[in-house]
């Protein structure tokens, strides 16, 4: 949906205003037009529902204060695009989000985990439709540590952040010895399976492949001294004066 959005937006002029011929197309490539009803009033009716829900769209794409909810909702209520199941959930779903577990997010089930993902992605601001457009193009310097799987690129910078990846699965605190295991973990060794660990550290393989020429590695640690220590000394992956502490 991301991209029949980008290609939209494209459509909306600084102030807001929509392209009515140039939406069309978008419409009618994306097989929307070819869903109209074939009663003439019911027509009408639904055609003049998905202009207007374009008119809105096109102005909450320029307000500064928009957020990802307020973009997206005409859309979804309109009813153009293919919409995953999960995000219509979502905006259907008016209940607060169950708040962060603590200490550690291990125990959080997927549906809570999608849910409060859900509710602070939708109250974030508008998205960047020229950015997301070149992203989705394969045109953008940024890609997730999932997609790059089978690319090259001449220099890799790979940024490791648990507390921005929005998951429990990778864990590179507890890969670069930050944190200790926890209990499933540990579970998952006595049990042969699986760690957090193993896919923390085949993630980063893939990743750090990628490079054809230079590669650096910068990483947001819950404990840095742990870390630096596990990257200096313990690990054996790097030289000791590759290591730098930034302040």
């Amino acid at each position: 949906m991301l991209q029949d959005l980008a290609k939209l937006a494209a459509c909306a002029a600084a102030d807001g205003s929509v392209n009515d011929f140039v939406a069309t197309k978008v419409l009618r490539r994306a097989g929307c037009l070819e869903q109209l009803p074939a009663d003439a009033d019911q027509r009408i009716t639904r055609t003049e529902e998905m202009h207007d829900a374009v008119v809105a769209f096109g102005a909450a794409c320029v307000k500064p204060d928009a957020t990802v909810a307020d973009v997206v909702a005409p859309i979804i209520k309109a009813k153009f695009f293919k919409v995953d199941a999960r995000l219509q959930q979502q905006f259907a779903d008016q209940t607060p989000p169950p708040a962060a577990p603590i200490p550690r997010k291990e125990t959080e089930t997927d549906d809570a985990r999608r849910r409060r993902g859900g509710a602070r992605c939708s109250k974030r601001h508008g998205p960047n439709w020229s950015g997301t457009g070149g992203y989705l193009a394969g045109n953008s310097q940024l890609a997730t540590h999932q997609v790059v799987k089978g690319s090259e690129f001449t220099h890799v910078m790979v940024v490791m952040d648990d507390e921005q990846s929005g998951g429990n699965q990778i864990a590179y605190d507890k890969l670069f010895g930050a944190t200790e295991l926890g209990e499933r973990d540990l579970d998952n060794i006595k049990a042969g399976k699986e760690t957090t660990v193993d896919r923390s550290l085949r993630l980063l393989y893939v990743t750090c492949s990628r490079s054809r020429e230079s590669l650096a590695l910068a990483r947001w640690a819950e404990k840095p001294a742990e870390a630096l220590d596990f990257a200096r000394y313990k690990s054996g992956w790097f030289a000791e004066d590759e290591v730098v502490e930034i302040a």
